[in-house]
């Protein structure tokens, strides 16, 4: 009986240790909390230190006073609500590659920065100048006077599935900037007025907008609702010698202006790829060096351009700049043309140092009486043109170096292409397509690797005997 009790007790002695433990595992919870995490609600207080910020319930007041006061690497979560303020990065807050520092919406709620329309030009809602290593994601802002989200002289920066809404210019505007990834957003009403007319003021810039930008990816987003007729409104423009980067997968619509601009500027822009993009009721796809600069090795492929009020693609002649191996292919135009004088491709380049100008691939599908031309270019002689399908094909008025029919060649095809559903918007080919196996596989001179792999939904476009258009059957 007693060996049973000298059991006993070691063991109730054992239990009673563990149960202390298990209360002091279960102390205040600020104990536990990470000390790289901040918290900011409307109802927080700029007043409590960084510790107790530390706490979801005592958070800050201010985006700004947490940005202030974030180290390296950090992250700020921010409750949704609306924060009428403007917020700054300090260098002090910039990340670094192993750990960015980040600043992002609590889960399931939305925090909208407001800028009461108040501001100087060439400023944003929320900046970033001279900061490295910074993830913004899940914020909205809107009112905006200059623009939304804003960076210049940055690198390693990340704007994703943010929202703007309302900006004088740009909803997202980043200038001379390295390694920059803008995704899954939502840019809507930018380049607009804002509520009390600015005396003298016009919206301005493009909607997304890079300037002098070296790796960039803008892809997955949403650019729209953007009517009014001011100095700028087009959809996404990476300008000004920006390089290698790419447009992809974004989803374009209701623009007055482009959808889409590649604009070299003064500068040389190079290495740029444009593709999977859809474009419905914009001002279509633009390319252009407007202040005399060049532009080169840009690709544009696997786009659906449809109801563009002007040309569904447009070489421009402002400021007669230079355009060197240029890959416009297999795109699906349809309908394009809606106003003025326009059709499908529209090259008004005079500058005679243009070489390597390809059109393949493409279906051009134009039922729109004001429809002028499939496709108009001044100069020939640097344009590779042929296995494309029209529908209707439409002579760009028989003017000495246009495009008529003519230049059409075997590979050609004057045939409806059928697709699928257009009144649903559904432009793939049904089975019986004349578009299936007629097209060409592209490669780069001198190189036997295609361009590219897949059509715009990723499916394998195969080794040989391409289809033309956007979509593989």
């Amino acid at each position: 009986m007693k060996k049973t009790i000298f059991h006993i007790i070691p063991t109730l002695l054992l239990l009673s240790f563990l149960g202390c433990k298990s209360k002091q595992d279960s102390a205040p919870e600020s104990i536990k909390l990470d000390t790289n995490t901040f918290f900011v609600a409307v109802n927080g207080d700029d007043t409590r230190t960084k510790e107790q910020a530390n706490n979801p319930s005592t958070p800050w007041k201010t985006i700004q006073k947490a940005a202030n006061n974030a180290p390296s690497g950090a992250t700020v979560i921010i409750g949704g609500g609306t924060y009428p303020e403007k917020v700054v990065l300090p260098i002090s807050c910039n990340g670094t590659a192993a750990k960015p520092t980040i600043f992002k919406n609590k889960v399931g709620e939305l925090p909208v920065l407001d800028g009461q329309n108040a501001g100087v030009r060439f400023t944003g809602i929320f900046g970033l100048k001279g900061n490295q290593y910074i993830i913004v994601k899940g914020l909205k802002t809107q009112n905006g006077f200059w623009t939304g989200f804003y960076a210049e002289e940055s690198n390693n920066i990340t704007f994703d599935s943010c929202f703007t809404f309302n900006t004088v210019a740009s909803g997202i505007y980043v200038k001379t900037t390295t390694t920059l990834r803008i995704t899954r957003n939502n840019v809507r009403r930018a380049c607009q007025l804002p509520g009390p007319e600015i005396p003298g003021g016009i919206g301005s810039q493009e909607c997304i907008t890079l300037a002098g930008v070296n790796d960039f990816v803008i892809s997955n987003n949403e650019v729209w609702d953007t009517d009014f007729i001011g100095q700028g409104g087009e959809g996404i423009d990476p300008k000004g010698g920006s390089y290698n980067g790419e447009v992809s997968n974004n989803y374009v619509h209701d623009l007055f202006r482009l959808g889409i601009y590649v604009d070299a500027g003064s500068k040389e822009a190079y290495n740029i790829r444009v593709f999977g993009n859809r474009l419905e009721k914009t001002g279509g796809l633009s390319i252009a060096g407007e202040l005399g600069g060049h532009l080169r090795d840009v690709y544009l492929y696997n786009n659906l351009v449809v109801n563009s009020r002007s040309s569904g693609l447009t070489f421009q002649n402002i400021g007669n700049g230079k355009f060197s191996n240029i890959y416009i292919v297999n795109n699906t135009f349809y309908n394009n043309a809606q106003t003025g004088f326009a059709g499908e491709i529209a090259n008004y380049s005079r500058n005679t140092g243009n070489s390597n100008l390809v059109i393949k691939n493409n279906i051009f599908y134009n039922k729109v009486a004001n429809s002028r031309f499939s496709i108009w270019h001044d100069l020939a002689s640097p344009h590779a043109i042929s296995n494309n399908l029209y529908f209707d094909f439409k002579v760009s008025n028989n003017n000495a170096n246009s495009f008529n029919r003519n230049n059409l060649t075997d590979s050609d095809i004057l045939l409806d292409p059928l697709f699928n559903d257009m009144d649903r918007n559904d432009f793939s080919l049904k089975p019986n397509s004349p578009s299936i196996n007629t097209g060409v596989v592209i490669t780069l001179p001198n190189s036997s690797t295609p361009l590219f792999t897949t059509d715009m939904n990723g499916k394998a476009r195969g080794t040989r005997n391409w289809d033309v258009g956007a979509n593989e059957f």
